[in-house]
């Protein structure tokens, strides 16, 4: 038993938890140790905030059942709603039904806020909320137990509008961050009340701050006025830009101040309100009288930073500017941001504003030397979920960001090679030398490559020591892991194994592009030899399941945590070709666990996971099964309604997340990278364009790509309907001269009459079944006519 385990196990004696409980603990320990070194520290690390916010959640939540909630609480209380969940016994209250939250940050900030679907406001990394309330006569519009007339998310500048209706008045709720002074970023955020009916009213508006979040109970302590300024735990909180009417004061002895503002109460003389318990919360109301026809607007703003830190902060005036120019100078900062990148213009306007929300979720989650897969419970690093939004970063011409991470691995790699994401977790290194080598093929910067080698040649010798501890046990695989969540509890995952293969094939094309000869044949000889183990170890299972599929791992029968081994066919091409020997297995998780919602995931993500269904979508378009490949997307593309941003998990009877981030950073990636492959495909020695359209391209509508990299260099394509017959194909490439493309191929869903270049040879013209034309062209040409 490892010390760790020793000491938990003398705390919980201590407490006088049963002998069988101890034991049952003991097994769990057994079941995800990882070289006998007992619980995995990094996942308490990860999960024991969450324990003890569904402690938190229990204690309260229920306890107080006349307050008002998030709505995702009420939702759950609710026998009569989809989302009633049965608690029992279980001492967790926890949000597995409504994980659903928008994060909203600027292009270089660090932290952001999030936005649930009735508007509530988080300013992270502070967890208390910013709620918006509306008394008109004896009605109370409390978001939290209303229906949104609709959630918009802006994809230019990224903002969220919240609107809601009541008799005879409309409130409308705005959202954004913008930066201010000292580099800070500022939540704003502006309430609208409109009078639609035909006569003048008069209404009491509330901007109040409550103690929960999408994820249950965030405790405060105190609030205190100062004016305009509103300290919360002696940091500033929320700074109004104009005197409320009146306040009221909450805590868990005099109540919620919601109950107090519909029965009209408010505090006079006092400037705070203090509460032992966590539950201080305050409501600032705005009286208003409304002419027929008018509306009114209510501003303020929270800094997003530490309570550290704000503490030795003073509000500016900057934090109280007219939210319109805020708002103007927000939008200018993200077009120039945007300007830096590569252009993708569809003809489906809904698969735009999904891929353009997806661009703005992974500019956001970045952060300087690092990159989170998510605004909230996920805001930490990890390698494989870095390695793909890294990726996506790339392509859409961001590598400065992207390289900007990557010199910060270093940081992360321990004296013996390993790049320590989580102990036990054997993927990173594998994840790190192909991320390094993606990033190298679409930036060719030599120099910059050859001072980081003497890093990725350690990381590749680490691989090669770890697999020699797997072949100990005859396979030759990485040895016992923790692994992806998905995949559960500790064993001997393909996934690992796959990714370090990845990273050693990886290493060795680094090294021939150092012109490292000695370096370039031992990687290369070690990638042949993992990739015969590899395949031996497959064919022994295949064999035992009498299946052609590839389990999770060698032992294990044939689930959906085989999802994990998909990553060999996507991303990272490991046997070429449609009859490698995980191709079988990515068509085989489509029939049996997906459905028309998608890949549904049963081992802890308990849901249908947007990430995991777009990797196999993405699998079938590497095998070249573009019709199949829509098919699956669209499972998912067919959920993305504003504001377009998924959890990592999607509840089967709610359509809320069930898990993880409500925003997450994955699941955007996995979009971006989907329908760029569908444009462009340069793992060969052509330059392919629109392999993969499905809805991308529609006859009589235009397409455009700019600046997107690829291995050749930059792409830019054009598609012009001149006329329903004529079209237009404009070329905007910017080749590398040692690595042009042997020729252009562009893939066009429909059938061509002709095709006539302006200069240069011929165009060859080639019908497809079911695909319509695929036409073979020089690399230099720039200009093709069509007739249809």
């Amino acid at each position: 038993m490892s010390i760790n385990d020793l000491l938990i196990e003398r705390f919980l004696r201590r407490l006088r938890i049963s002998e069988s409980a101890i034991r049952q603990f003991a097994q769990v320990s057994r079941l995800s140790s990882v070289d006998g070194r007992g619980f995995p520290r990094e996942l308490f690390l990860l999960s024991a905030p969450m324990v003890a916010r569904g402690l938190l959640n229990f204690a309260v939540l229920q306890m107080k059942r006349d307050w008002l909630f998030p709505f995702w609480v009420h939702s759950q209380l609710d026998p009569q709603n989809e989302a009633y969940t049965v608690r029992s016994q279980n001492p967790l209250m926890m949000n597995v039904t409504y994980r659903n939250w928008t994060a909203l940050g600027s292009p270089s900030g660090y932290h952001e806020a999030i936005v649930d679907p009735r508007g509530l406001a988080t300013p992270l990394p502070r967890e208390w909320s910013l709620d918006t309330w509306l008394l008109c006569g004896d009605e109370t519009l409390f978001p939290s137990h209303a229906v949104p007339r609709e959630q918009d998310f802006d994809t230019q500048a990224p903002a969220v509008e919240t609107r809601f209706a009541q008799k005879g008045v409309e409130l409308h709720l705005t959202t954004f961050v913008a930066t201010a002074r000292r580099s800070l970023d500022v939540l704003f955020h502006r309430a609208t009340v409109r009078n639609t009916s035909e006569k003048a009213t008069r209404v009491s508006l509330a901007l109040a701050i409550r103690p929960f979040n999408p994820e249950g109970v965030a405790p405060i302590d105190r609030i205190d006025v100062a004016g305009r300024v509103i300290l919360v735990d002696k940091a500033v909180g929320v700074v109004l830009r104009e005197n409320a009417s009146r306040w009221i004061a909450g805590n868990e002895r005099e109540g919620d101040s919601a109950l107090l503002f519909q029965k009209g109460v408010h505090t006079v003389g006092r400037t705070s309100v203090t509460c032992g318990g966590g539950l201080a919360n305050a409501a600032f109301v705005y009286d208003l009288e409304l002419e027929a026809g008018t509306e009114r607007s209510v501003d303020c703003s929270v800094a997003l930073a530490k309570e550290s830190e704000l503490r030795a902060v003073q509000s500016t005036p900057t934090w109280r500017v007219s939210l319109d120019r805020r708002r103007a100078a927000q939008r200018a900062l993200w077009d120039r941001e945007k300007s830096l990148g590569a252009t993708f213009e569809f003809s489906d306007a809904r698969i735009q504003r999904v891929f353009d929300a997806s661009k703005l979720s992974l500019l956001q989650f970045h952060d300087g030397d690092l990159i989170t897969p998510g605004p909230f419970v996920y805001h930490h690093f990890w390698f494989r979920d870095a390695a793909v939004m890294l990726r996506a970063l790339d392509v859409l011409g961001y590598s400065q960001r992207s390289r900007q991470v990557i010199e910060g691995f270093g940081k992360k790699q321990k004296g013996d090679g390993f790049f320590s994401g989580p102990d036990g977790e054997w993927d990173s290194n594998g994840a790190v030398l192909w991320t390094v080598h993606e990033h190298y093929r679409l930036t060719r910067s030599d120099l910059w490559l050859r001072r980081l080698w003497p890093m990725l040649k350690k990381g590749g010798q680490w691989i090669m020591r770890m697999r020699r501890k797997g072949e100990e046990k005859g396979s030759g695989l990485m040895p016992p892991s923790l692994s992806a969540e998905h995949l559960g509890m500790v064993d001997q995952y393909y996934w690992d194994s796959f990714w370090c293969a990845a990273g050693i094939r990886s290493l060795a094309s680094l090294a021939e592009s150092l012109n490292k000869p000695d370096d370039a044949i031992s990687f290369r000889r070690e990638f042949e030899d993992f990739r015969s183990d590899l395949l031996s170890s497959m064919a022994t299972a295949q064999a035992r399941l009498g299946q052609p599929v590839v389990p999770a791992s060698p032992r294990r029968g044939f689930d959906e945590s085989a999802i994990g081994s998909i990553c060999a066919v996507y991303p990272l091409d490991l046997f070429p070709g449609a009859a490698g020997p995980v191709a079988s297995t990515v068509y085989s998780l489509i029939e049996r666990f997906c459905n028309s919602k998608g890949f549904l995931h049963p081992i802890i993500h308990s849901g249908y996971n947007p990430y995991l269904t777009l990797q196999l979508a993405h699998a079938c378009l590497f095998l070249n099964n573009v019709e199949k490949a829509w098919g699956v997307a669209e499972t998912i593309f067919a959920q993305a309604n504003s504001p377009f941003s998924f959890p990592e998990a999607i509840h089967p009877k709610t359509g809320g997340g069930s898990m993880g981030d409500g925003h997450h950073g994955w699941a955007a990636a996995e979009i971006v990278l989907f329908l760029r492959d569908c444009l462009l495909d340069d793992r060969g020695e052509d330059l392919s364009f629109l392999r993969g359209l499905g809805p991308l391209l529609k006859k009589g509508q235009g397409l455009r790509v700019e600046n997107a990299p690829t291995k050749f260099g930059t792409a830019g394509l054009k598609v012009e309907f001149e006329t329903p017959q004529r079209i237009l194909l404009t070329f905007r490439n910017v080749f590398h001269e040692k690595s042009r493309p042997k020729g252009l191929v562009v893939h066009l869903p429909f059938p061509v009459r002709r095709a006539v270049p302006v200069t240069g040879n011929p165009v060859m013209t080639e019908s497809v079944p079911w695909r319509g034309t695929r036409l073979r062209l020089d690399s230099r040409v720039k200009t093709v006519f069509l007739e249809l």
